[in-house]
């Protein structure tokens, strides 16, 4: 069970990370993924996760116990206009596959939705986002 809410990020962006290839064969974590808080150049083709974290709710009571905490992970993905949405479309279902219903250390997917196209007036990106809700618990 994760101790923290920093924990269950570790859990998720290395989730990303270790299968970054699964989405494209060409794709690296340091050169396709736009991780937060860290400088990115896009290329022509990337993805950003981004945590929204919910509400916490008790799962114990008293001065120690475990919290559930409810949470969004969206995971947008780029191309340029012209390349069709095919491809983002595909890495879409690939996302999807890689967090539905999948378990890691102190947090739980549930089903995914998406992909969903954003952003249409945007000339320099088309942009799906596939949105994975999850709960964590932690300890505190």
């Amino acid at each position: 069970m994760a101790s923290n809410l920093d924990a269950v990020r570790a859990v998720i962006e290395a989730r990303l990370a270790d299968n970054i290839t699964s989405v494209d064969a060409a794709w690296t974590a340091a050169d396709n993924v736009a991780w937060p808080g860290v400088d990115f150049d896009p290329p022509s083709q990337w993805a950003r996760p981004a945590i929204l974290w919910g509400d916490g709710f008790l799962e114990t009571h008293g001065a120690s116990g475990t919290n559930t905490v409810v949470g969004v992970l969206v995971v947008s993905l780029f191309a340029r206009p012209g390349s069709g949405l095919g491809a983002l479309y595909g890495w879409a279902d690939t996302v999807r596959d890689l967090y539905d219903r999948y378990t890691g250390t102190g947090v739980e997917f549930l089903a995914a939705s998406g992909p969903r196209q954003v952003n249409t007036d945007d000339t320099r990106w088309l942009q799906v986002n596939v949105s994975i809700p999850f709960v964590a618990e932690e300890t505190s």
